[in-house]
């Protein structure tokens, strides 16, 4: 009982503090008004079992993306991110590296909320992606798609640098030797990006 009051009592405080947060600032604004440059760092996990047995699990992922005002709050973006691991192979244990580049093209809606603006998209991905190893190397290229949303975190209106607090799920699969490969997964980060 006791846990459900504070329960009670941390929503009541949390519907209190958006609708200040609404009131000021104004929901009419676009969160980003004509494009924003933003610099990323995600962590990442692919969908690939076997990747786990090669390479260590998780690894950071960088990039930059850029955004443009298409209508509204309505903005196109573009992504672009790198991605490196170092692992050993399974029999060997000999030294193996992976690199790779994914580029994401999307649409997303961004709900100017004051503080808080989350938003929701999709778009296409195209992989660039490299291994070698002693075996060998592979270069190849896929595409997928994904499904991405997060919250910009906006502290004033005067100073347009935004935090962006985001999760993205991408859909890739790609042939090595013959095998399928599922080079997509959850990605989940944060970003500071410059709005303009």
């Amino acid at each position: 009982m006791a846990n459900r009051t504070i329960l009670e009592k941390a929503a009541i405080t949390l519907a209190v503090l958006l609708v200040f947060n609404a009131l000021a600032f104004s929901s009419s604004e676009r969160t980003i008004r004509q494009g924003s440059v933003e610099f990323m760092l995600s962590g990442y996990a692919m969908n690939e079992p076997r990747f786990d047995a090669v390479y260590n699990t998780g690894g950071m992922m960088t990039g930059l993306s850029l955004s443009s005002a298409i209508v509204s709050n309505v903005n196109f973006y573009l992504d672009i991110k790198y991605y490196y691991r170092e692992g050993e192979l399974t029999f060997s244990k000999e030294k193996t590296t992976l690199y790779i580049v994914p580029i994401s093209l999307g649409v997303r809606y961004i709900y100017p909320f004051g503080l808080f603006n989350p938003y929701l998209g999709a778009g296409l991905d195209y992989y660039f992606f490299y291994e070698e190893n002693p075996i060998g190397t592979v270069l190849s290229r896929t595409s997928g798609f994904h499904i991405t949303g997060g919250t910009y975190m906006r502290f004033s209106r005067s100073v347009p640098v935004l935090l962006n607090l985001r999760l993205k799920y991408t859909a890739a699969e790609a042939e090595q030797n013959g095998t399928p490969v599922q080079l997509g997964g959850f990605e989940y980060g944060v970003g500071l990006t410059y709005s303009f």
